[in-house]
């Protein structure tokens, strides 16, 4: 079978964006060279800058791709239609557990942090946030978050927690990473729940945990 141009193209550019995700998810941004990324693609200088015209561009491509992904994924989970709270404890998890098992999610993280707000890339985390606080008016609506909290307040604290944790735990020791993102969603739970729900949401949280934990070993 003849492959088309079209064909070459494509593939081209998703050998550059795997091998650029794989070096940028096992170092930091400054430290990937194109030569490296080239070396690991087996594609020629020219063949990247027809797709990207910098390392930067790059990056925020790889950012995108990851954003597009996960949007995919969080929509299939809404199919499920758990109440807010559930949902947010959901997401949470699929987010934490796209970026233990695949290279461009782990990727993306350690790029926002490294490139922080420039070419706009704050409007893709203001997309998580606009997201997280509708799940909390939601479960503000279902009686499960106490409704003196402001929804883009909780749906911010989330964010920080599922992006942050990883600067004190190794993202590499899985089960550990899991375990303590646990510890942490149960030590907010008393904060952010009506009272009489949260032996629920922590026996919900404890069982996404254990499903997790199941995800990671078999990716």
């Amino acid at each position: 079978m003849i492959e088309s141009s079209e064909d070459r193209i494509d593939t081209a550019r998703e050998q550059i964006l795997r091998a650029a995700a794989s070096q940028f998810a096992s170092q930091p941004y400054h430290l990937v060279s194109l030569d490296d990324i080239l070396a690991q693609a087996a594609v020629t200088k020219g063949a990247m800058y027809f797709h990207f015209r910098s390392k930067h561009a790059l990056a925020v491509a790889i950012i995108d791709l990851h954003v597009a992904s996960s949007r995919t994924a969080i929509g299939e989970l809404l199919a499920n239609k758990l109440s807010g709270m559930e949902t947010l404890i959901d997401v949470s998890y699929l987010l934490v557990v796209r970026d233990l098992t695949d290279t461009v999610a782990r990727a993306s993280l350690y790029l926002l942090e490294a490139l922080g707000r420039t070419n706009n890339l704050h409007t893709r985390i203001d997309e998580w946030i606009d997201g997280f606080a509708m799940w909390a008016g939601q479960a503000v609506d279902d009686g499960d978050l106490l409704t003196t909290l402001d929804p883009h307040d909780v749906a911010r604290l989330l964010i920080a927690v599922n992006s942050g944790l990883h600067q004190v735990i190794d993202l590499d020791d899985t089960e550990g990473y899991l375990h303590a993102f646990e510890k942490a969603w149960l030590q907010l739970l008393p904060g952010m729940v009506e009272p009489g729900r949260i032996a629920y949401f922590g026996s919900f949280i404890r069982r996404r945990t254990q499903l997790a934990i199941r995800k990671t070993r078999h990716p």
